[in-house]
């Protein structure tokens, strides 16, 4: 059963409604509807996989009944995707055939939606020559690629009207702001003293990251960049809501949590290559309980770590030697001196 839509006040009286909506199984998550002076805006719009659509439609009708706001499609003036991942966008041919509000999103994520197909080819190409680095079993690389193009022929290719950077990443009252790491066009709406964190913050998880090598503007070094920017918002934040899970009412604190962990996971990445690992040991070791396409992110998750230390001199690569001459061996990556003992973070 689909949880409730909540109703959010900001302290000029805009209204933000979550919308929750089933992403695909065992994903959950929400569009959030914004309703501030002339502007009545949906960021995001769910995947549109399963009853996600029918759970967007279903929360619109909510407000309008349950919460007295005079609303439908036809009152949309603008749909804002926060970032290019399918879970956030995938619903948007169902939200199109129904409103003519004007679509956006960052300029670094527009490929995303209007030459979706090409990118989705490049990223498989990337991801190949991934695999082998990593060190992966060709018989789990095919697997592996098999669940990252699996859902993806339920989107196809689709126009927008505008890039936040084009509007000056302020559409009405609402500023956007654009923190790169999870995705590269990653960007959070700040309603008032409500923020809207999308993907970069959220309650109990800590964000996925995956390494610049595959997507330029994600990896670890713009994440965490851009986490420790939002930190000075905090002060006047009353509530985050995040595209999963629940409301944050201590910013500052949750950002913290994150970086701790993003700190102790390097440093036990650091523990475990004592001894000469590939990414996918060094995976297998951090995340030894996975599953389908939980085994694709935690790869990537790993190889993000695995970058960001050894951009910095953390981790050497072993076995330059033999891949000099062989581009089809896999990277090998051992601990090295920390005598200096300098911050991960």
């Amino acid at each position: 059963m689909t949880a409730p839509v909540e109703r959010f006040e900001t302290v000029s009286g805009g209204r933000i409604y979550r919308l929750p909506l089933d992403l695909f199984p065992g994903l959950k998550g929400y569009s959030h509807l914004i309703i501030i002076g002339e502007v009545c805006a949906l960021f995001d719009v769910g995947s549109g996989f399963g009853d996600s659509n029918e759970q967007l439609e279903a929360g619109l009708v909510a407000v309008q009944q349950e919460f007295g706001e005079p609303i439908g499609w036809d009152s949309l003036t603008h749909v804002l995707i926060s970032h290019g991942h399918i879970d956030h966008f995938g619903g948007l041919h169902f939200v199109r055939e129904r409103t003519q509000a004007l679509l956006g999103i960052h300029e670094l994520d527009r490929r995303v939606l209007s030459q979706y197909e090409a990118r989705v080819a490049y990223v498989a190409h990337r991801l190949h020559e991934f695999f082998i680095e990593c060190g992966v079993p060709e018989t789990k690389q095919e697997e592996l690629m098999a669940l990252y193009l699996l859902n993806k022929q339920l989107f196809r290719s689709i126009s927008i009207d505008f890039t936040f950077e084009a509007v000056g990443m302020q559409v009405g009252p609402i500023s956007l702001i654009h923190v790169p790491g999870h995705c590269p066009g990653q960007v959070m709406a700040v309603v008032d003293d409500i923020l809207l964190s999308a993907d970069h913050i959220l309650k109990q998880t800590t964000p996925h990251q995956a390494p610049e090598q595959l997507t330029l503007s994600t990896g670890l070094e713009h994440y965490i960049t851009s986490l420790k920017a939002v930190k000075p918002l905090a002060d006047r934040i009353q509530v985050t809501l995040g595209g999963h899970e629940r409301p944050i009412q201590d910013l500052k604190g949750r950002i913290d949590q994150i970086l701790n962990g993003h700190d102790e996971r390097m440093k036990l990445i650091l523990d475990l290559t004592e001894e000469p690992k590939t990414i996918y040991a060094i995976s297998e070791a951090l995340f030894p309980v996975t599953s389908g396409y939980h085994e694709l992110l935690a790869l990537e998750e790993a190889a993000a770590h695995v970058e960001y230390l050894h951009s910095r001199g953390l981790l050497c690569l072993i076995n330059a030697d033999d891949i000099e001459h062989n581009y089809e061996i896999a990277l090998k990556f051992g601990r090295c001196d920390r005598s200096n003992h300098e911050p991960l973070l």
